[in-house]
């Protein structure tokens, strides 16, 4: 586990400020951007990186937010590694059933390739069933889709582990491949990070044991009790597949308000609670109040951002993954920049 605390954007692909009329946000991660478009995500990628931040995260999704409209994960981290220099690029998370994992291991030694070794693979096993339906997928059983999580990792790792000019063979029961090349291979040695999301302790967290370089929280468990909780799960997965804990890292993805102006911080807490959840996470923990806010999100002044983070440190958090729910303002992360991030630097 890393001893250096990392600052990271999660990138709005969709919009999701309220339909006119409306007062409930169409997606909580950006409930004041009003339409999706271009200059206006990449204008916030390049501040991420202009302030210093350390990687910025997509997700992968295809039809979330305002109209459905969504920029498709992969194609937009290859564009971001063309416009940026020093962040790190990742996917949080690629679903594993959208693309064969023989050709995400092709794909991602060459985004790594092209990118300079700025690749993060952040991988899950896939949930959003309206999507499988909308584009033909087959959606699977819960412990099914993990299973084809763990082989297409272990299929992956086989591909990027060939020597120059041999191809990879795997027989799995749900992938095989026979001499497939991955040249060029990844810059990063021996792969890019891998890190794993989901939150099911029986299996998803054991394969973030056997696998994961990092392990990635939601936005509906990232208090401080569940991250423990959570993180001795993967400890004791740890010593049962005879790893070592302290090579996973541990992530924390989740919404931030940074502000002094307290009519500001209202307003987004009013906008924001009670949180809306999607079908098929009902069974997450409510945030109704701003006390239930202040539990899972980071938020209030400077001071009161980096108390929050301080007691996620404690638990045993280095990555922070932020939300800023302000946005398509900068003013967040402006001031989380200027005040927040140089107290953990």
């Amino acid at each position: 586990m890393s001893d250096d605390i990392t600052f990271e954007y999660n990138v709005p692909v969709f919009a999701g400020a309220p339909d006119e009329g409306d007062d409930e946000p169409v997606h909580r991660d950006t409930p004041r951007y009003e339409r999706l478009d271009w200059e206006t995500t990449k204008e916030g990628i390049l501040k991420a990186e202009e302030l210093g931040f350390d990687a910025a995260w997509a997700p992968d999704h295809l039809m979330l937010g305002r109209d459905h409209a969504e920029y498709e994960v992969w194609t937009l981290l290859s564009a971001m590694a063309g416009f940026t220099d020093d962040i790190n690029l990742g996917s949080l998370v690629l679903c594993n059933d959208y693309r064969n994992p023989a050709l995400v291991a092709k794909m991602a030694a060459t985004l790594d390739v092209i990118s300079d070794g700025r690749l993060e693979l952040g991988l899950g096993a896939g949930w959003h069933e309206p999507e499988y339906d909308a584009y033909g997928w087959e959606y699977r059983d819960g412990f099914e889709r993990l299973m084809r999580l763990d082989e297409g990792i272990r299929l992956m790792k086989e591909m990027w582990a060939s020597d120059v000019g041999e191809g990879a063979t795997f027989e799995g029961e749900r992938y095989q491949i026979e001499d497939a090349y991955c040249d060029p291979g990844p810059v990063q040695d021996p792969h890019p990070p891998i890190l794993v999301g989901g939150q099911g302790e029986q299996v998803t967290l054991k394969l973030v044991a056997k696998h994961a370089d990092v392990w990635n929280t939601d936005v509906f468990n990232g208090d401080v009790d569940t991250l423990e909780h959570k993180i001795g799960v993967i400890e004791d997965h740890c010593e049962t597949v005879g790893r070592d804990p302290d090579e996973i890292e541990y992530s924390w993805d989740g919404h931030v308000i940074c502000t002094r102006d307290e009519e500001k911080l209202e307003s987004l807490i009013d906008l924001m609670t009670p949180i809306q959840f999607e079908e098929e996470y009902q069974d997450q923990a409510p945030i109704e109040t701003e006390e239930d806010a202040r539990e899972f999100f980071i938020m209030g002044t400077p001071e009161e951002c980096a108390e929050a983070i301080e007691r996620r440190i404690e638990a045993g958090v280095t990555k922070f993954q932020g939300w800023f729910i302000d946005f398509p303002e900068t003013d967040g992360m402006e001031l989380f920049a200027d005040e927040v991030m140089p107290q953990f630097q």
